[in-house]
């Protein structure tokens, strides 16, 4: 019996739903804890299905990364657009870092947690991370052109990156003071964009 062709529709739900399945399951069991069978499982479909759209475990991985970090990538935009004043959007990023992770932990996991076994194989998944510190960086590098801070672009932008990192990752995982108001904490991400990197 013929094979049945999905419409495009179906083929991107499909496609939808597989990437919702495999992210959880990757978060919750890391990379060696997943294998394309249990996925199909979970998708009441056979591995072979799954196969069709997806080579194998790496390549799915690669696609629920490059998912994630294409979204994280449009909330930075949005938030790095959302004022015309410097500072702001600066601030205005590290408050989208946080809401993002708070929004996606399993996809936050996957991106900043988990590491792609070979990402030098997947374009698509270092274009999507790339893209997503692009709204950092071109704001660091006004911030240095400004003499607002001084260094190096690369250098600033990944420590101020680090600083937002730490402050998100430990609030997710419980390590904050727990009286702390999530608003509260949302303020000391949007600080910790300039921490020490002022020019004197």
């Amino acid at each position: 019996m013929p094979r049945v062709k999905l419409t495009d529709a179906q083929t991107a739900e499909f496609k939808n739903e597989l990437v919702a399945v495999a992210t959880r399951l990757f978060a919750e069991y890391g990379y060696a804890g997943v294998t394309m069978r249990a996925v199909a499982k979970e998708l009441n479909c056979s591995p072979m299905k799954a196969y069709r759209y997806v080579g194998d475990k790496e390549e799915l991985f690669a696609m629920v990364r490059t998912t994630a970090f294409r979204a994280f990538g449009e909330s930075q935009k949005t938030a790095y657009f959302s004022s015309d004043e410097l500072i702001e959007r600066m601030r205005n990023l590290g408050k989208a870092y946080y809401r993002y992770a708070f929004a996606n932990p399993l996809q936050y996991r996957l991106m900043f947690e988990l590491f792609q076994p070979d990402p030098t194989g997947y374009p698509e998944l270092q274009a999507a991370e790339a893209d997503a510190m692009k709204p950092l960086r071109t704001g660091v590098a006004e911030l240095v052109e400004r003499g607002i801070f001084k260094g190096d672009v690369d250098l600033l932008t990944h420590a101020m990156w680090s600083g937002v990192h730490g402050v998100v990752s430990l609030s997710l995982a419980g390590k904050t003071v727990k009286s702390v108001a999530p608003g509260v904490i949302e303020e000391m991400v949007a600080n910790a964009m300039f921490n020490g990197l002022a020019a004197g």
